[in-house]
């Protein structure tokens, strides 16, 4: 009696131990073993652009497969490697090893197409496993790679637009909460939760397909025909900042970006490379100069070939010396000495580079929107880097007026002189035209403009009739087009060495920065071809790109030639 009572007391205390202290532990050790979460992944938003008033879907969704293998349950390594060979279209030797690895799970690919599977399948291979996935679709290849980057494994966007508008673009994972049986499978109950997924944006972007092809077809000739590292366009509507094309060469297939080897061909080089502008930043010295009433397109200046500040000489390209020379001279023979004579007149001493000279054409610089990011929608944009006056000699000042000793990216360029095309007003660019709604409607994004006077119109229109020049006379003359006023202006820079300690030998970046018509410009383009290994400067590297894409942009705006 003794004995029973005590086990019914140690009982009697451990089940109040059990329910009454330790209750609320058993209880949720019990919901873990009863209930489940599950990660309802949300819908990646598509990206569009327009054709023909159609949406034409650039990114979009799809199913892939992952194919693995378990080692322990298959019995003969060539012969499924064999079969698994002939379908992936990959080589025998490189599956078969992997299926001859130690261990119980090995990943063959993680892009299976659904033909793919569905072929693999029907082989019943042992030991083959397929799982499907969601993935990211790229119709167009190469096309618009660099501007839309990629989808990784995990579903983030890598680079791109992807990067820049991932949260976005990828919504946001749903959750559902459920009693499961002793298996694990989900049952219906009262007890069930569910937080719904809110599936991504979708946008609709402002580039156009045809435009897009003809700009990728003309600078990859131009890379090809100068042996040239890399290039490229970008073409910009100068009364909105749209981009109508923006490509680079070389590209990549965003639909197998794992094979690429070289990490830089991801990148959009026309916002995230920095470079020095070289001549085509004398636009932006001019028109200070102009906006400010230091001088006019027909102010003369001696021209004797060089200046010295501190001990630094400059010269002209290749030495050149004029004499007498008028603005417009400056801009059409690209002149070194003349931008510098303009900062002179900035700073109110004609033969001196002051203070005041360098604040003002330094507030300019910034005005036009060097130095800080654009804010494109792109990941990874480079801000540029400008010397403050503060911080610099009279000579990086001199340096600067001709675009050397400071950096920009295209972008910034492209939209600093659109500001000069359209009368001053600067617009940030952008790839965005809208998103679409739930109704199929398209909101668009607001006001891109960022400054509606950056230079006076009076300052814009002298300022386009003097880079008239440069393509009816100068080094743009490969791009004239009878009966059309097309505005331009050539730079080649050189390149800094890596250590910071002067410029590499033999080594330039071309540029070609132009608009048409001029007085009402349809269109402003940049062209840009990275370390030529043939002899010459950007009129013969850019310039003849720029003349293919623009023929084909003054079609495309139906501007007729004039009487």
């Amino acid at each position: 009696m003794v004995f029973c009572a005590l086990l019914w007391v140690i009982t009697a205390g451990r089940l109040f131990f059990v329910q009454a202290i330790d209750g609320k532990d058993y209880l949720a050790r019990a919901d873990n073993q009863q209930q489940r979460k599950f990660e309802i992944p949300a819908k990646r938003g598509t990206i569009y652009i327009h054709e023909n008033e159609e949406l034409i879907p650039i990114a979009l969704n799809t199913q892939v497969y992952t194919l693995a293998a378990d080692p322990k349950f298959i019995t003969d390594p060539g012969k499924t490697a064999d079969q698994l060979a002939s379908v992936l279209k990959q080589p025998k030797n490189t599956i078969q090893d992997k299926l001859t690895v130690k261990g119980r799970y090995v990943e063959l690919s993680k892009t299976v197409d659904s033909d793919s599977a569905d072929a693999i399948k029907k082989l019943a291979l042992p030991g083959i496993i397929l799982a499907q996935r969601p993935a990211r679709q790229y119709p167009e290849g190469e096309l618009f790679a660099q501007v839309l980057g990629y989808v990784n494994a995990d579903g983030k966007g890598q680079y791109g637009f992807e990067q820049f508008a991932n949260d976005r673009l990828g919504g946001k994972t749903g959750q559902l909460k459920t009693v499961t049986d002793s298996l694990g499978v989900p049952i219906n109950s009262a007890e069930n939760t569910l937080v719904s997924p809110k599936d991504g944006q979708s946008y609709v972007l402002t580039l156009d397909r045809g435009l897009q092809q003809v700009a990728a077809d003309a600078i990859k000739a131009a890379v090809e025909n100068n042996r040239a590292e890399s290039g490229s366009v970008i073409v910009i509507d100068p009364n909105s900042g749209a981009i109508k094309a923006m490509v680079n060469y070389p590209s990549f297939d965003p639909n197998n970006y794992a094979a690429v080897k070289d990490y830089s061909l991801f990148q959009n080089s026309s916002v995230s490379k920095q470079f020095e502008p070289g001549s085509g930043f004398k636009v932006i010295t001019m028109a200070a100069g102009l906006d400010q009433g230091k001088v006019t397109p027909t102010t003369q200046y001696n021209d004797t070939g060089e200046v010295t500040f501190s001990g630094k000489t400059i010269k002209n390209a290749e030495n050149h010396k004029f004499g007498i020379q008028t603005m417009t001279d400056v801009i059409q023979k690209s002149l070194n000495t003349g931008v510098v004579f303009v900062l002179e007149q900035l700073g109110g001493n004609p033969t001196k580079i002051t203070s005041t000279g360098k604040e003002m054409l330094y507030g300019y610089i910034q005005k036009f929107g060097f130095g800080k990011v654009t804010g494109i929608e792109q990941a990874g944009e480079a801000p540029g880097y400008v010397r403050s006056p503060n911080n610099s000699y009279d000579v990086d000042y001199a340096n600067m007026t001709f675009g050397q000793g400071l950096s920009v990216n295209s972008v910034q360029m492209l939209a600093a002189v659109g500001a000069v095309a359209n009368g001053g007003k600067l617009y940030r660019p952008h790839i965005v035209e809208g998103k679409i709604d739930n109704d199929g409607t398209i909101s668009k994004e607001g006001n891109y403009l960022v400054n509606d006077k950056v230079i006076s119109p009076e300052a814009s229109a002298a300022l386009g009739q003097m880079m008239i020049q440069v393509v009816q006379h100068g080094s743009g003359w490969a791009t004239k087009i009878p009966g059309y006023a097309i505005a331009g202006k050539t730079g080649t820079a050189q390149v800094p060495k890596p250590n910071g300690q002067g410029y590499e030998e033999n080594k330039n970046i071309g540029s070609f920065v132009g608009f048409a018509p001029v007085g009402d410009p349809k269109f402003i383009m940049f062209v840009r071809v990275d370390y030529p290994k043939v002899p010459g400067f950007a009129e013969s590297t850019t310039v003849p790109a720029f003349a293919v894409v623009a023929k084909e942009l003054l079609r495309y705006y139906h501007v007729p030639p004039a009487q």
